[in-house]
């Protein structure tokens, strides 16, 4: 019965879709869309985009750094190599991290039983005698459970689902592994980590075990940084760059031969102009901690181009952005439906007495999470419109984006709204324009699916009655003001500057730590020639992704990705019009990342993956 009602479904839709084909309709929209490819393929835009940077003083001035680390790896590289290679502490720190990726039982086993020894002997208890146990039966064992995974059904299904196709033993050395250097190293470890409080105890081994994974492979840092960004206090996600970076910088002294990318000059004046706006600040200090933080995740951009060298690694890094992603966006919607922590602070409660909770989720602001999700939603995207992959790769990467769109919804963010629509519109008429034929039918049956409150809060865009609308207009006028006494060199960077010169220009006493527009406040940041160079990065960017697009195979991998990357990216700077989406830090180290990871697809390109 369901198979016959199915058939009549899809028989009744193909009908209906052969008639719209033949229609008038449907012949002025394809005509539309042909004359607007064939305008849009000779604009300005795309001639700008098409033009070749030129390597003048100024580009040679941004990268002397890269000339010290060329110096330096021609001069002394070898002999730091060596001296690396034949170094006893470093000998101990690889057995030490192979043997825990490894999840090797003797290893393990000791650790715990020095553990269990040194709290059995400074306080005696019947628990601690009987984990010692289980040291015990793990020492015995002496098997690398790594392996096991491989081996795995369920681990395998999942591998397969995700679109990956590693061997996870493959993340460790056998030679290291279960040698008598190793069961002495588990045993110290063990009684350091038992003098300890049980979690401090835990973090030493966790902690000791990633700082020595990404000081061996600085590719490590960038995957566990792209992973992270989400998650992680501000602070920590620094730590986890500037880690990497300082991986990077050492094996960019001792690999032979080593070759730079110098893709991204932008960034470096666009970084060079904030520091000497900052060094001028009406808050110096401030400013110059706020410019500390755009280094370590505007500079990460330049580790990942140098760091990544493959198209694996480059897909690697999307599919773990987009499943961190579906975490994030699951906490989201569970939080919306069940009212975690929710707050009606970031909603006008008058014109939307119904509606009063908006997501977040991990990104502590409903503003930064749709910001997030406009990033995420295109590339999750990638793996259910791409050429090829398994039908349960399509269906998981599906799920993700729906859940994403769904999570987007329940931001209530208007802005992200809007830039998500802006991100749909240039990913449909790239990847395949006549699809706008189905565009009368989504509008009709919108009203059906999406909630009034919703379609409501969207309806109120530019409606001043609304708060935090006209709240942002009268920043915006404030702002205005303040340019025209500040628009050459700005004011210098972050809430200290802002805060110190703003009220003086502000309209009936609001106050506000930012302008609430990307582009207004790094005018005032830095000065008009900021906002020129941010444009001229963005432009930069946009042609890498474009050429990759047009000189790729229609649908497959390498141009979906790059068309799902560029889109995201225009739907993230339509939403900096109405926020200052930078003022989160962790969200302005995610931006720079997909910008790094657009550079890579096209960097990269012609390798086969």
């Amino acid at each position: 019965m369901n198979s016959m009602i199915l058939s009549l479904v899809v028989s009744f839709s193909k009908k209906i879709t052969s008639l719209f084909k033949e229609s008038g309709l449907y012949k002025i929209i394809s005509a539309v869309h042909s004359w607007f490819s064939k305008v849009w393929e000779n604009s300005g835009i795309v001639t700008l985009c098409k033009k070749e940077p030129k390597k003048n003083l100024f580009y040679k001035v941004m990268y002397f750094p890269i000339g010290i680390f060329e110096f330096l790896n021609k001069k002394i590289g070898s002999w730091i190599l060596k001296r690396i290679e034949a170094s006893f502490i470093l000998d101990l720190a690889r057995t030490f991290m192979n043997n825990i990726f490894a999840l090797n039982t003797k290893f393990l086993g000791l650790i715990i039983l020095g553990v269990m020894l040194v709290k059995v002997i400074t306080s005696f208890s019947i628990p601690a005698v009987c984990i010692g146990l289980v040291g015990v039966v793990l020492l015995v064992l002496d098997y690398n459970m790594t392996d096991f995974l491989d081996s795995s059904k369920v681990v395998g299904f999942c591998m397969k689902t995700a679109g990956v196709d590693i061997k996870i033993s493959d993340c460790y050395k056998k030679d290291y592994v279960g040698t008598k250097k190793a069961l002495i190293i588990a045993l110290l470890v063990g009684l350091v980590a038992g003098l300890l409080p049980p979690i401090l105890g835990a973090l030493l081994i966790v902690g000791a075990t990633g700082f020595i994974a990404v000081m061996s492979y600085p590719v490590v840092g960038v995957f566990g940084a792209v992973v992270a960004a989400p998650f992680v206090p501000t602070m920590v996600l620094a730590g986890v760059c500037l880690l990497t970076t300082m991986s990077f910088f050492v094996k960019a002294i001792i690999t032979p031969d080593f070759k730079w990318r110098k893709d991204g000059i932008g960034i470096g004046f666009f970084l060079a102009i904030l520091f000497a706006s900052s060094l001028f600040s009406f808050s110096p200090v401030k400013s110059l901690m706020v410019w500390a933080m755009y280094l370590v995740f505007a500079g990460f951009f330049f580790v990942m181009i140098n760091t990544v060298r493959t198209k694996e690694q480059i897909y690697g890094l999307i599919r773990v952005f987009v499943i961190a992603g579906a975490l994030v966006a699951i906490y989201g919607i569970l939080q919306y439906i069940f009212g975690w922590n929710t707050s009606n602070a970031w909603i006008d409660e008058e014109m939307f007495e119904e509606s009063t909770m908006r997501a977040y989720s991990t990104m502590e602001n409903p503003n930064v999470l749709g910001e997030y999700l406009l990033l995420l939603i295109p590339l999750a995207a990638i793996f259910v419109l791409k050429k090829g992959g398994s039908v349960f790769e399509k269906i998981a990467y599906g799920g993700v984006f729906l859940l994403g769109c769904l999570c987007m919804i329940f931001t209530q963010s208007r802005g992200c709204w809007l830039g998500l629509i802006l991100a749909a519109a240039i990913f449909v008429t790239f990847y395949n324009g006549k699809l706008w034929t189905l565009a009368p039918f989504l509008l009709l049956a919108l009203p059906f699916v999406i909630p009034e409150t919703m379609i409501d809060r969207m309806m109120s865009v530019g409606d001043l009655e609304d708060s935090s609308t006209s709240y942002r207009v009268f920043i915006w006028k404030g702002t205005f003001r303040m340019l025209r006494d500040f628009w050459i060199g700005g004011i210098g960077m972050g809430e200290g500057a802002f805060r110190t010169v703003y009220p003086v220009y502000s309209y009936i006493g609001i106050i506000a730590p930012h302008a609430h527009n990307t582009f207004l406040q790094l005018v005032v940041e830095g000065g008009v020639g900021t906002l020129v160079i941010f444009l001229g990065m963005m432009v930069a960017f946009l042609r890498k992704v474009s050429s990759v697009f047009k000189t790729s195979v229609k649908n497959s991998i390498d141009s979906v990705s790059a068309l799902a990357i560029g889109s995201g990216v225009c739907g993230f700077l339509l939403q900096s019009m109405f926020d200052y989406t930078f003022y989160n830090y962790r969200m302005m180290a995610m931006f720079f990342m997909i910008l790094a990871l657009g550079v890579l697809l096209k960097v990269c390109k012609g390798e086969e993956i």
